[in-house]
C-alpha cells in the first residue's frame, strides 16, 4: 500500500547537565486550537476515546522533577521534548507543597 506505516520514535540524549527525551510520531500533528491548552487537563483531547489527561499528567510529572516539556514546532507529526535537569529532587517536599495547595 502507498500509505506509510504510522511510527512513534523515542530518543534520549544528554545536553550539558540535562537529560533530553523526545517523543515523535508521524501522525497529523497538533491542531492549532489544541496548542493553546495542550498541557491543561480535559482541554487537548479531540481524539475519540481520549480523556484529555495524558499530556497534563506528563507535564505534572516532568515539572515535579524540575523539568520542562513542550511541543517542538515545525516537525512532521507531533514532537514533544522533555528536559530534566541532572539533579536530585526532594519528592517529599513537593508532596507537602501540593498538599498545602
Amino acid at each position: 500500500s502507498d500509505v506509510a506505516t504510522p511510527q512513534i520514535r523515542i530518543t534520549g540524549r544528554r545536553e550539558g547537565t540535562a537529560a533530553i527525551i523526545e517523543i515523535a510520531d508521524t501522525g497529523p500533528g497538533m491542531p492549532a486550537k489544541a496548542r493553546d491548552h495542550l498541557f491543561e487537563a480535559f482541554q487537548a483531547s479531540d481524539r475519540a476515546g481520549g480523556t484529555g489527561l495524558g499530556l497534563a499528567i506528563a507535564a505534572e510529572l516532568v515539572r515535579a522533577h524540575g523539568g520542562e516539556i513542550h511541543l517542538v514546532e515545525g516537525t512532521i507529526g507531533a514532537t514533544f521534548r522533555i528536559s530534566i535537569p541532572d539533579r536530585p529532587v526532594e519528592l517529599s517536599a513537593l508532596r507537602s507543597e501540593r498538599a498545602r495547595a
